[in-house]
């Protein structure tokens, strides 16, 4: 049975939302250095004595994988690319922006980032994929935002880029450098109940497929039924 749409059945209604207060894209980055022990770069869980810069290593490629905390690789948009904790108090600033008066506050957090690196090469002639650990990056921030008492920071990634630098002296591992680059969503909000006026909505008709109608091959009426003389 089809649904029939309701008529004239608008409403105020009250529903709660998140109000976004200021919005801005910030990009930050971040660098490590890990230097080699006696039994190589097992400081990121790699195995006891890999070494990228031994004789017979060949098509090495580090690649930087964005994880969470467990090493378990995540999509940008998800929750889990990026943590933070707002530090300090909030303090107010005034500003004069298009000749209007603003007060903004300063607030301040760090954000932590985790990679994982994956070695790819030919050791000899085996070919050898090898993980590390997670690699965590803490990355200390601060932005003018419009944020009252009351609301809430929220951030998420929008992108990240990875470079590594293996240095090597002649076949002695000296040290692996990581350069990560992020931009991300930095967003302030609170809880908040609106009034509109709407129209309650319908199901949709339920979409069911249909046999076509009877298709006629085309035909030749050049040449039959014949409208002219036969030709022989």
């Amino acid at each position: 049975m089809q649904a029939q749409p309701l008529r004239g059945a608008q409403e105020l209604l009250c529903i709660n939302a998140e109000k976004v207060y200021d919005w801005v894209i910030l990009q930050s980055s971040d660098s490590t250095t890990i230097t080699p022990g006696a039994s190589g770069l097992t400081g990121i869980g790699l195995p006891a004595g890999f070494n990228p810069c031994a004789s017979g290593i060949e098509d090495l490629s580090v690649a930087c994988i964005l994880t969470d905390a467990s090493g378990n690789p995540v999509p940008l948009s998800s929750p889990d690319a990026v943590t933070f904790e707002e530090i300090g108090t909030r303090t107010s600033q005034q500003f004069v922006v298009d000749g209007a008066l603003v007060t903004l506050q300063d607030v301040s957090w760090i954000k932590s980032v985790y990679v994982v690196l994956e070695f790819t090469g030919v050791s000899g002639v085996t070919p050898f994929i090898i993980t590390s650990d997670p690699i965590l990056f803490e990355i200390p921030e601060s932005a003018f935002l419009c944020a009252p008492d009351g609301t809430d920071l929220l951030i998420r990634l929008t992108d990240f880029s990875c470079r590594t630098r293996v240095n090597c002296t002649g076949t002695t591992l000296t040290g692996l450098d990581i350069f990560i680059n992020v931009c991300q969503s930095v967003q302030t909000f609170a809880n908040v109940t609106i009034e509109l006026e709407a129209e309650f909505c319908q199901p949709r008709d339920i979409i069911n497929e249909q046999c076509p109608n009877p298709v006629i091959p085309p035909q030749c009426p050049v040449i039959f039924p014949a409208n002219g003389p036969v030709m022989g």
